[in-house]
């Protein structure tokens, strides 16, 4: 027999088990969270109750049926698939796990932060498996603990006495995902540990308990530094000054601690940096504009120019990436040697949860948005206890400004049960009233008018002002700027000096004296092609020239041999690594003290996939004062 408090119960048991098992699957935690939403409808059936809204709720599907007015109002092209079902208007159900915030009370919310710990520990512990694991744990546990040829296989960081780690992300497919679980997770590891060394009393008792949460602590820090998801970082750095205003502590008390964990990361950071190419890719995207890894620049020259277009109703939901390709049909046509850098640029979202939802929905989504956004912090910053338990609550928002982690079903979805486990935020309509009066008196602002608007809120809309800012001035750089050929060494990492060599006015002097380097150049397609036309053969040789200056004979090369290479082109992402590479050709040139004019016709090695023909270069020398040659080479190395 159905008692009446039955729903109610499963209800909780499936949120309880939707926290626990959000760390290893996406199945497995949609399929609890919609379970846990389908008996809280029963049980408010069964009491004929109607749930009661959350105002953050109220401004999601706002949100989101936003993402509908631009189909809607282009009816004749609208496809239920395409902007409905599968596309991000499918992730509006999510946000009703917020009606699980009226709907529990105190002592069971209580109880569901044990599991978001038991969920947090979890996470920490598949991360550290994931570390020293050969394989990526969600392929090689479905297919039966064994590993089938041609899955992708997980990025090496290091080795160490034999020992080899790899780039943590326990049972997820990204290393950006599994930093989003980690800024959910890791606030609540971080939030007990605290609290058990702030004990007096009872401290043997729970001895053995505070050792174990201090090194699920220290392990999450190591695994959040490992992760390299650079966002999040942001995020918990901004988090930590809102958890000091919150505390209303002193910020020279944590100076020490501050100088401890910046001399802690900066030693590991020296040392990996040196030893690891995927944290050399890491550290130096940082500084650069255009690199093979980093495709933000042209990700967001496209956002503003559709935002440009489209900013009334916006493009509506599912229609993104043809949006995205729209845009760069133009710039192919005109300057075909970006095809390659736009064609491996990410097309599914903008890499920035603000931007994306009002790149979808217009107008309209900014002020929901904006809603959604002072509603959460709102209530953030109405938690009396425990407000670290809820930090990351804030990262995710703060690291929207550089990934769609709010698109990601993985982050999503524990994001949504944090905020569902929250303290009731009650709505004060008579403050609110008030504010709205003095705003429009002849007496101008006072304090009462911002007290309506939270500290973090105010963070977070100064972050994503200042991020909106940078990304335009960056969008703004030009096209042609863009167009750059790549020097890169043996092992595929970046050359300085041999890039400074490529359409130089002068021979470049090596920074460090050598007899001998090598490295490769890149930039040259085989095949004429742009996103809705089928690749054609090229008819034209691809050209450059190493310049002889005279002037400085004694100090150029006394060898110079060539290679030519082929390299695929469109599997940028596959490995983190640049493509398979082969020679196809290898000569010595006659060193005659003049310019070399070096042609190639692709169609003598022509493939039917278009592929890039790159150059490798041996200089040597027996000056102490060795120069490179100037190359010049233009475009599409016509």
């Amino acid at each position: 027999m159905i008692g009446k408090e039955t729903f109610h119960t499963f209800s909780f048991v499936f949120l309880a088990v939707f926290f626990v098992v959000s760390p290893f699957s996406i199945s497995l935690s949609q399929i609890s969270g919609g379970l846990s939403l389908f008996f809280l409808f029963l049980d408010q059936i069964q009491k004929r109750k109607f749930p009661s809204f959350p105002l953050a709720l109220i401004f999601w599907v706002g949100l989101y049926l936003s993402f509908l007015l631009s189909p809607l109002f282009h009816y004749e092209s609208f496809h239920w698939k395409q902007n409905i079902v599968k596309s991000e208007f499918g992730d509006i159900w999510m946000g009703f796990l917020l009606l699980h915030q009226n709907y529990l009370n105190n002592p069971e919310k209580k109880k569901l932060k044990f599991y978001v710990i038991l969920g947090g520990m979890f996470l920490i512990l598949s991360g550290v498996v994931s570390l020293v694991t050969h394989y990526r744990l969600a392929p090689f546990v479905m297919d039966g603990f064994r590993y089938v040829e041609g899955k992708r296989l997980p990025h090496l960081l290091t080795e160490y006495h034999g020992i080899s780690f790899y780039l943590p992300i326990g049972f997820q497919s990204t290393h950006l995902t599994y930093g989003g679980l980690l800024a959910v997770y890791l606030p609540s590891i971080f939030a007990t540990t605290f609290r058990l060394l702030q004990r007096k009393v009872g401290f043997r008792k729970h001895f053995l308990l505070l050792v174990g949460n201090l090194i699920l602590s220290g392990l999450g820090l190591v695994l959040l530094f490992l992760n390299q998801s650079r966002s999040i970082w942001i995020g918990f750095i901004l988090g930590m000054i809102l958890l000091i205003h919150k505390w209303k502590t002193s910020f020279k008390r944590f100076i020490p601690w501050i100088l401890v964990g910046f001399f802690f990361i900066l030693s590991i950071l020296i040392l990996f940096y040196h030893t690891n190419w995927i944290f050399q890719r890491a550290i130096d995207d940082v500084f650069a504009k255009r690199s093979l890894e980093n495709q933000r620049i042209w990700i967001h020259k496209m956002n503003f120019s559709i935002l440009k277009e489209h900013f009334g109703l916006g493009i509506g939901s599912g229609n993104y990436e043809s949006s995205f390709i729209d845009f760069a049909i133009p710039i192919v046509d005109s300057i075909p040697e970006l095809y390659y850098d736009l064609s491996i640029t990410p097309k599914s979202h903008a890499h920035f949860d603000f931007l994306h939802g009002v790149l979808l929905g217009g107008v309209v989504a900014f002020f929901f948005s904006i809603g959604f956004l002072w509603s959460i912090t709102r209530n953030l910053d109405g938690v009396k206890r425990h407000f670290s338990f809820y930090l990351g609550i804030f990262v995710i928002l703060i690291a929207g400004s550089f990934q769609c982690y709010l698109l990601d079903d993985e982050v999503l979805l524990p994001f949504m049960g944090l905020l569902a486990i929250m303290p009731k935020g009650k709505l004060d309509l008579s403050l609110l009233s008030q504010n709205l009066i003095g705003f429009f008196r002849k007496d101008g602002f006072g304090t009462n008018q911002f007290r309506i608007v939270p500290i973090s809120f105010g963070i977070l809309i100064f972050w994503i002002s200042l991020s909106l800012t940078t990304t335009y001035l960056w969008s703004r750089t030009e096209n042609r700027d863009l167009s750059l050929h790549r020097t890169r060494t043996k092992d595929n990492f970046p050359s300085p000096d041999s890039q400074m060599s490529i359409n130089a006015k002068t021979p470049i002097p090596l920074s460090v004296s050598t007899k001998e380097l090598y490295f490769k150049l890149s930039g040259c397609l085989d095949k004429e092609m742009n996103f809705k036309s089928n690749a054609k053969p090229r008819q034209n040789p691809i050209r450059l020239a190493i310049l002889w200056d005279e002037e400085y004979r004694s100090q150029l090369p006394q060898s110079i041999t060539i290679e030519i290479r082929k390299r695929e082109s469109f599997d940028q992402d596959k490995e983190y690594r640049v493509q398979a590479e082969s020679v196809v050709q290898r000569f010595t040139l006659p060193l005659k003290e003049k310019d070399h004019l070096i042609e190639v016709d692709p169609r003598e090695w022509e493939s039917p996939t278009p592929e890039f023909i790159d150059f490798g270069f041996l200089y040597t020398w027996k000056s102490e004062t060795p120069h490179l040659p100037r190359i010049q080479i233009r475009g599409n190395c016509d």
